[in-house]
This record gives structure tokens, sequence and C-alpha cells, in this order.
């Protein structure tokens, strides 16, 4: 592998682990036959994404070395900058309304649920489940990334939320579900649910993203009902 192709695949695996988080993760489906005493889950509250990601994965400076990579990394990051002043000048908080929308969802699955906000010092799964809560049977955790990504720079920018979520036994520390969401663009990860996104939320370059900035953000505000719809239809008993 050379020096160009070097680069870009380790940066497509960093983004990956960061925007998703799958690193070692792997799907564990929900077995209702076996937890039907599971009533009341604790969700657990996430902190907010600091920005929203735009990523061209095929960005043309990938194919300059290092310096071309370096120079890559800041055209993303200025992308990134811009597009999140937008969105939360709109007020969008994805994390608050992944989390209002999953409760409800649960509640209509035939859970209890109550919300707990735990410690936590990033945006990611907490290292520790014990003594959080006693008044619930599991923890729901979960993390998610929002924002528009394209694979080329002649590909079009797609709306994309991706999550990784993870149901754990109160007592035992048990895995009982866990399961990768993309929703718009999809990493090939083994085993992952992938959720389609309206092409009509598809933008040819960043300019008409951010030029129709509403749409983009209806884009990305459609996702998270069908995540949360999932993720309870997968815990259905």
């Amino acid at each position: 592998m050379n020096g160009k192709r070097t680069f870009r695949f380790i940066y497509v695996v960093l983004l990956t682990v960061i925007l998703v988080g799958c690193a070692g993760v792997q799907r564990q489906g929900f077995n209702k036959d076996a937890n039907q005493g599971l009533n009341r889950i604790g969700l657990l509250e996430q902190v907010e994404q600091e920005k929203y990601f735009v990523e061209n994965l095929g960005h043309p400076g990938m194919s300059f070395g290092l310096v071309g990579g370096l120079v890559a990394v800041a055209d993303i990051e200025s992308k990134k900058n811009k597009f999140t002043e937008l969105m939360k000048a709109r007020d969008f908080r994805v994390v608050d309304e992944f989390q209002r929308m999953l409760a409800t969802e649960l509640a209509d699955a035939g859970y209890s649920v109550k919300m707990i906000k735990p410690q936590r010092a990033k945006h990611a799964f907490l290292e520790k489940y014990g003594g959080l809560d006693d008044d619930v049977d599991a923890y729901l955790d979960f993390t998610l990334g929002a924002g528009y990504m394209c694979g080329s720079s002649s590909a079009d920018y797609l709306p994309t939320i991706h999550s990784v979520v993870r149901l754990i036994k109160r007592v035992s520390n048990e895995i009982l579900y866990q399961e990768i969401i993309y929703y718009g663009y999809k990493f090939k990860a083994k085993e992952a649910a992938c959720l389609t996104a309206d092409p009509q939320h598809y933008f040819k370059n960043f300019d008409a993203l951010t030029t129709n900035a509403d749409s983009a953000l209806e884009g990305l505000k459609k996702g998270v009902p069908l995540i949360t719809k999932h993720i309870a239809q997968s815990l259905r008993r």
C-alpha cells in the first residue's frame, strides 16, 4: 500500500471509529423470550455532539500524500464548522431529539422508561454501569453522530446519522441487545442496520447543502424517528 492509499485508509478507519464508535462492536439480537421479566428501562442521557460533521471520503487532497491530506482535513473541518453554525442557528439538538423520541417509542413498545443522567466526560458509552439506579431492570446506552457525507467530490452529500445502541442488564451487566444503525450514508460495517434517506435531501455539493440549510435540517430530522422506531421494534416483546 503506497503513502497516498495508506493515508486515506487510516483516515477512513479513524472516521468510522470517531463517528460511529463501532470498533469491536458485535451485533447482539434481543431474546424476547428470555427477557419477559424486563419491564423498566433506564434510558441513559447522552451529552450533545459538539459539531455536525460534513465529510468527503474521496476528498481530492487524499491523493497527494501527507500534505494533501492535511489540506483535506482542514477543508473538511472548515465545512463542519460552517454547517454546525447553520444547524445551531436553527436550534437543532439531535441528541435531545433522539432520546426524547426513543423514550416515547420504548413506552409504546410496552416498557416503563426512566431517564437517567449519568456522569459523562465525553460523548461515548459509559465504561461502567454499576450503581446507576436500582429502580430499573436494564440500562439503554447509545452514541450518536449526525451530519452529511459523500463518497467523492462528484457524489451527492447524503443526510447521515450513525448510532450504536446497547441494552445492559442492571444486575449482571450482561449485554441483552447491541446494534450499529446507519441512516443515509452507509459504511460497510458487518451486520449493521441500514435505513434509507429521502433523496430529496441529497445535495450535489457543499454550496447546495448550505444554501438549502432548512432542507438539510429536515433531512437529518427525518432520520431520528426511523432509528428510534427501529430500536423499539428490535426490543419489542
